[in-house]
This record gives C-alpha cells, sequence and structure tokens, in this order.
C-alpha cells in the first residue's frame, strides 16, 4: 500500500457488518465534526445491519470557515453567512462533489451495484449528499437527507444527470431546527417534487440533531430500498 493509499484509508471510517457485505451505505458527517460522529447512527441501524453493509464515512477536509472567523474546521463547503446575505461556496460544494463521485465510483470498481448503494449524511453532510447525488451519472439505491437542504436549485435542471431522476430521496427534519429552518427544507422538498423527484418526507418534534424515531425511519427505509435491490 502506497503512503497516498494509507492517508486516504485514515481518512476513511468504515465498519463491516457482516463478513459478507451485500451493500454500502456512505454517509457524509456535518460541519466541525469527523466521521465517527455518526457512528451512534451506524449501531442502531438494527435492521439494515442484518443485510451485510459495508459502511462508509469519509472525513471532510479542514478549511478555514468564514463563519468561525477564519477558523480550520473539518466542512465540505465554507459557510460565509446567512443564506441570502453571502454568497454560497460553488468552489467547495463543487471539489467535495468530485470527492464523493470518486468515492462511490470506487465503490462501484469493487463490483458493488448502484442500486445497492445509499448515500446519506446529516446537516452539512445531507446537503452534499443531496447535491452529489443528483449529479451523479447513475441511479443509487436511494439519497437521506438529514436536517440537510436543497443549495443550488437554480442550476439543477441543466446539472442533474437522467440517471439520478429515479434515484429515491428520503428527508427528514426537525420542526424546530434552529440551523437549517424547517421552512427551507420543505421549499427544499417542493422544488425538488416539482422537479418530478421522488421525495418521502419526515418531520420531527426536535431542533439541529437526531432522534432515536428518526434513526428507526432512516433504518426502515434503507432495508426497504436494499431488500428491494438485492431482490432484484
Amino acid at each position: 500500500m502506497s503512503q497516498q493509499e494509507k492517508r486516504d484509508k485514515q481518512e476513511i471510517f468504515e465498519v463491516y457488518t457482516r463478513r459478507k457485505v451485500k451493500a454500502a451505505t456512505v454517509w457524509l458527517h456535518g460541519m466541525g465534526v469527523n466521521a465517527e460522529d455518526l457512528n451512534p447512527i451506524l449501531v442502531n441501524l438494527r435492521q439494515s445491519r442484518e443485510i451485510g453493509l459495508h459502511y462508509i464515512a469519509p472525513n471532510a477536509p479542514l478549511r478555514r470557515i468564514t463563519v468561525n472567523e477564519g477558523a480550520p474546521t473539518r466542512a465540505w463547503f465554507d459557510v460565509r453567512g446567512e443564506p441570502g446575505e453571502a454568497p454560497l461556496d460553488r468552489e467547495g460544494m463543487d471539489e467535495s462533489t468530485r470527492s464523493v463521485h470518486d468515492l462511490l465510483d470506487r465503490i462501484r470498481a469493487q463490483g458493488r451495484d448502484p442500486g445497492r448503494i445509499i448515500l446519506a449524511g446529516f446537516s452539512q453532510g445531507a446537503t452534499l449528499a443531496l447535491h452529489a447525488g443528483l449529479r451523479y451519472p447513475h441511479t443509487l439505491g436511494g439519497i437521506v437527507v438529514m436536517s440537510g437542504e436543497l443549495l443550488f436549485a437554480e442550476s439543477l435542471m441543466e446539472e442533474a444527470e437522467a440517471a439520478s431522476r429515479d434515484t429515491p430521496i428520503l428527508m427528514l427534519h426537525g420542526e424546530n431546527d434552529r440551523v437549517v429552518p424547517i421552512a427551507d427544507a420543505r421549499a427544499s422538498r417542493d422544488a425538488l417534487r416539482a422537479d418530478g423527484y421522488r421525495v418521502e418526507w419526515n418531520e420531527y418534534p426536535i431542533e439541529h440533531t437526531v432522534s432515536p424515531e428518526e434513526v428507526e425511519r432512516v433504518d426502515d427505509w434503507i432495508h426497504h430500498r436494499l431488500t428491494e435491490a438485492l431482490a432484484r
């Protein structure tokens, strides 16, 4: 293994839930934490774990975040201010999208059908999962968006891949979320549905966090999606 391969491996948190895996879930963490922050979700995906999952969670790079006064922070893209008050970091989003696509391609190269891959995330990671998943040239098993939103909606129609139109989307959001207001998430849902995407929507009486009920819903949905994919 080369030094670069060793560094790449250190930047990815991986778990195999069974000796023989049949599907993969790629998880993208939120800003300011690392991939291991998502482990509590994994251990509670009790149904879908039984399928035999390769759980993959890459670490976001350290980058200087404007709203954190330039402090180096693990993040997928810069946050420059309140939406509408500062330009969005399209360059950072595109860079992270390429990284996600490269990871998905590596999973496919290992023989995994894209229909047996779920792309998921929380907060900023959820926003990236949605952005990257809709621009991936293969139909994934699904995209899970927990406390995230659709950015760059105005360019989605011309940038989205045709294959992604068949990728189902699960969105889950807290009614009291102050980081990504639920009004923004509902607007994202409506925009996606207006463009013809299949979106399942769930709201919970929580803030910008994850509840046991939410994880149970995600578990049910992933189990259903992957069971269907494995039966084909």
